[in-house]
């Protein structure tokens, strides 16, 4: 009996386990933002009262989309803050050895928001992946959103990442 009873139990929490998180909201210094069903808001940290930064990403083992936001309080040199977030992701452990290579900024939209963007590329344990980082300022902030998937995941990712996207406001 003991052992049917442990193995329901842990039926269970695998079951439990493995289902999809459900859509959230955050409001955070006037940002809004969404996490839709299957994706979870799983990182996010104050960044000494001068911004913040979360991270979303997808559910399930086998997942590879995710998305970064970051903000400054206040306006810093677009350009500056482009080669910062380059240099951070190049000296990154996850992407040390990856060969990240960026392209050149251009301009770019996130949610009807004009951004200047830099596409990159990267191979992470094995697997090529690739990704954007919007730069924008909005609602007296200074903004980076990071958006990476594995290539192999770019059709089941991208229904996420719209709806992260459509989900983002700042007032």
């Amino acid at each position: 009996m003991k052992k049917a009873l442990l193995l329901i139990a842990t039926l269970f929490l695998f079951i439990t386990s493995c289902s999809e998180s459900k859509p959230a909201k955050l409001e955070r210094d006037g940002v809004l933002i969404t996490s839709p069903t299957g994706w979870e808001i799983t990182d996010q940290e104050n960044i000494d009262d001068q911004g913040y930064y979360l991270s979303i990403e997808k559910d399930g083992f086998d997942s590879s989309g995710i998305v970064t936001m970051t903000w400054i309080n206040g306006e810093i040199d677009l350009g500056e803050w482009a080669y910062i977030f380059q240099e951070e992701l190049t000296n990154n452990i996850i992407y040390r050895n990856s060969n990240i290579q960026f392209e050149d900024a251009v301009d770019d939209t996130y949610n009807n928001i004009d951004t200047s963007s830099i596409r990159f590329t990267a191979s992470i344990l094995g697997l090529d992946h690739e990704g954007n980082i919007h730069f924008f300022y909005k609602g007296n902030k200074t903004f980076a959103i990071l958006i990476q998937e594995a290539m192999e995941d770019n059709v089941t990712n991208k229904p996420g990442f719209d709806l992260i996207e459509k989900g983002f406001k700042v007032q």
